[in-house]
């Protein structure tokens, strides 16, 4: 039992539904103390986002979405909020920690006039691009919105470590590591990864060489993914590795023009999942993510896979051990990554290593149920009396 409810109705509101998302929110709903209702809109025509319609367990309400793009970067407004609280009437909500999310003053008053606890979740402090001014302004308005909840939820240690320094006390911090839902890698895993006699012949139907390594991009196309800097790293070793892009987004034709120099050594597959997603990631050897992300570093691991990554959302620094289960290579620096991908690819026991290092952190310490277990306590904590609470 949380606290002194059962069962607990915690709403839930976010921009968008995910499709990554929804596996989380169905475990949190497998919980005989939760009812939970999610709010959520759809995202905008060119945004190329999966979102889901429904979820399994639990109420789905649909709000309307109103986006402006502004000084100070993408505002929304999400109709519907006051209709979807008065119908569910949450005794917990858990706010998407986004400033730009407008509309969750609202709920933050609406609430507070319940006297009822508001959680925040979020990926701490991101860098921004703008002049200095809109960027102070804009720290300054999301500080104001962490400190006005009772408790946040980061996805990383450096999450947590940005809420402290906010003005979010040390104690009203929980850390649940952000994961994708890893049952489904060991089902492919155990499916087609102990006979590998299929991957030479599913590289000669995508017209790669069977003998060459591949080199793994999974993601949406967008400019801070910089799947471009990627294709520039692997340039010099396209004598040693090939690359497979699989995702789709407004980059794509662009992308696809800068790869015609290398021929069949790029194969831009658009977006998978299920088994097709699987055997791209049991064929492929070394895992990049050369722009900004976090879960896919995490889908990466859970098929046991080493990782090469910059420095994007924070949630990284918890994922890459330095030299154990990948590397880091710098902020925009091409010819670093080209250097870390030459280290892998000359070593392919190193790889396999690094690969099932990636697999024990995933399954013994990062994810989908520790992070669910890690809400619980979040939610258990917010509803205890000052009296009796213990971080």
């Amino acid at each position: 039992m949380i606290g002194s409810y059962s069962p607990l109705r915690v709403g839930i509101v976010q921009r968008v539904l995910t499709t990554y998302r929804r596996p989380f929110f169905e475990r949190l709903a497998s919980y005989p103390d939760i009812t939970l209702s999610v709010f959520a809109g759809d995202p905008q025509p060119d945004e190329g986002v999966k979102t889901e319609d429904t979820l399994d367990g639990a109420e789905l309400f649909h709000a309307i979405n109103h986006h402006w793009t502004t000084p100070v970067g993408l505002l929304c407004w999400q109709s519907g909020l006051v209709d979807w609280l008065q119908a569910f009437d949450p005794q917990l909500l858990v706010l998407e920690a986004s400033p730009r999310l407008l509309s969750h003053w609202l709920a933050l008053v609406w609430m507070r006039y319940k006297r009822r606890p508001v959680i925040g979740w979020g990926l701490g402090e991101l860098e921004r691009s703008g002049p200095v001014m809109i960027q102070r302004a804009r720290q300054r308005f999301s500080w104001l919105f962490v400190r006005s909840l009772d408790v946040m939820i980061a996805y990383s240690s450096k999450a947590k470590n940005d809420y402290i320094r906010a003005g979010v006390p040390a104690d009203r911090i929980f850390v649940a590591f952000n994961s994708v839902d890893h049952t489904e890698s060991e089902k492919y895993l155990a499916l087609l990864g102990n006979d590998l006699t299929w991957v030479r012949p599913w590289k000669e139907s995508l017209g790669f060489d069977p003998t060459l390594p591949i080199v793994l991009f999974v993601g949406r196309l967008v400019p801070q993914k910089r799947v471009d800097l990627l294709i520039e790293a692997c340039a010099p070793l396209f004598d040693r590795c090939q690359l497979l892009v699989v995702g789709d987004g407004p980059l794509r034709d662009a992308l696809e023009f800068q790869s015609l120099p290398y021929g069949k050594r790029i194969l831009f597959t658009g977006h998978q999942s299920g088994e097709a997603l699987a055997r791209s990631f049991i064929a492929s050897d070394v895992f990049v993510l050369p722009g900004a992300g976090g879960l896919a570093i995490h889908q990466a691991m859970s098929y046991g896979k080493p990782v090469i990554v910059s420095f994007g959302d924070g949630t990284e620094l918890d994922l890459v051990r330095e030299g154990q289960n990948g590397f880091f290579f710098r902020v925009g620096d091409a010819s670093d990554l080209t250097t870390k991908l030459g280290l892998l690819l000359r070593d392919p026991d190193r790889i396999k290593q690094m690969g099932q290092t990636s697999l024990s952190i995933v399954r013994s310490e990062i994810n989908l149920n520790k992070m669910a277990d890690l809400f619980l306590q979040a939610f258990d904590y917010v509803l205890r009396s000052p009296g009796e609470r213990t971080c």
